[in-house]
């Protein structure tokens, strides 16, 4: 841990046992799979027994080789029907299902008139994601989410890929955009660097452009099943420092709202944190519960807080205990928990943080 007064160091202390908040009445728990291409498909009432009253199945592959979409769609290789099949049993379950989806970062991209391109200081290169920018790539986006959303599920969840990164739109489209928007010359360097007039034009040019992104996906999906739910991931960055969430991913709470999105859901992913943020265990912990208590403020009933259960790069289930003491750092405001990303055999671990007092539903 990074050397600290005194005061701090009590607060972070503090911080590391701090007062269990215990479930909502009404908090509702779901479980997002990591995978699809499991041996059997884990039944409803399992699910249920298990405390959990959502499934959100995973329906995209960016593998460079084999990747494509579990589900016919009319654009990209089909992998397998896996969402055909996981439909099929949920049909007649309790439970909903819903289908988790990325939008534009797909490794086996081989068309280079919609992809992106990024910046790296010394040229412009390729990135295998979607350009934003690009009308046809924002219509095959659309169509995408479209045709998943004609498919049997409740709702849709939108991947954290809907992001420009800092050095990310820089096709001839982008600075095309950025010039008409702004009146000023493209040039990376100025629209990179802070406090320039050339990256406050830019950093709203982007905001802009993945709001509108948003805005098509939405609308596409409605237009394709009225009525249908759609949410859509979050760094843990946007509660706490919307400034960097700006600055790093285009991301505006504001515009994502407008944008028609009915439930966020905030990527509490506490080791990753741990990990990036470089912080000790109690900052870790203080800094969890602050950006879950912000995110409260920002989004209430619509906010989904996604628990953490297995370990990104070991790929470990994380030990009970650990996964409980974050668990209950959660306020008990927070009537949604999402467990991210998990296998069938995690059913019983997170059955075990599930308070059995907590009702779940169907929404």
């Amino acid at each position: 841990m990074r050397g600290t007064s005194l005061c701090s160091l009590a607060l972070l202390l503090a911080a590391a046992v701090l007062p269990a908040a215990g479930p909502s009445p009404a908090r509702r728990h779901e479980v997002q799979f990591r995978r699809n291409d499991y041996a059997a498909v884990p039944a409803p009432s399992r699910l249920a027994a298990a405390g959990l009253g959502k499934a959100i199945l995973r329906v995209f592959s960016d593998d460079e080789r084999g990747g494509g979409l579990y589900f016919p769609n009319g654009r990209f290789p089909v992998v397998r029907p896996a969402l055909q099949d996981w439909a099929g049993a949920y049909a007649v379950g309790p439970l909903p299902l819903w289908a988790w989806m990325g939008a534009r970062k797909f490794a086996w991209l081989a068309d280079p008139r919609l992809l992106d391109r990024e910046w790296d200081g010394s040229g412009f290169h390729a990135v295998p994601k979607l350009d934003l920018f690009h009308p046809g790539a924002v219509d095959l986006i659309a169509s995408l989410f479209g045709a998943l959303a004609r498919q049997e599920v409740a709702g849709i969840l939108i991947q954290d890929d809907l992001t420009l990164m800092r050095r990310e739109g820089f096709s001839p489209w982008g600075q095309a955009a950025f010039i008409r928007a702004s009146g000023l010359d493209a040039d990376p360097r100025l629209m990179l660097a802070p406090g320039t007039a050339q990256q406050r034009a830019w950093e709203d040019v982007k905001v802009a452009r993945v709001g509108e992104a948003l805005g098509r996906i939405v609308g596409a999906c409605r237009a394709a099943r009225p009525g249908i739910t759609v949410g859509l991931n979050v760094h843990y960055e946007a509660p706490l420092t919307p400034e960097r969430a700006r600055s790093w991913y285009a991301f505006d709470a504001g515009g994502a709202a407008a944008a028609g999105i009915d439930l966020f859901y905030l990527m509490a992913y506490h080791r990753q944190m741990r990990a990036e943020m470089r912080l000790g265990e109690g900052e870790n912990r203080l800094y969890f519960r602050r950006m879950l208590e912000a995110a409260l403020r920002l989004w209430g009933d619509r906010l989904v807080a996604k628990l953490q259960v297995r370990d990104w790069k070991s790929s470990e289930p994380i030990p009970l205990e650990e996964l409980r003491a974050y668990y209950d750092l959660i306020p008990a405001g927070v009537g949604r928990v999402c467990f991210a990303a998990a296998d069938p055999e995690d059913l019983d671990l997170i059955s075990q943080v599930i308070e059995r007092g907590s009702v779940t539903s169907n929404q």
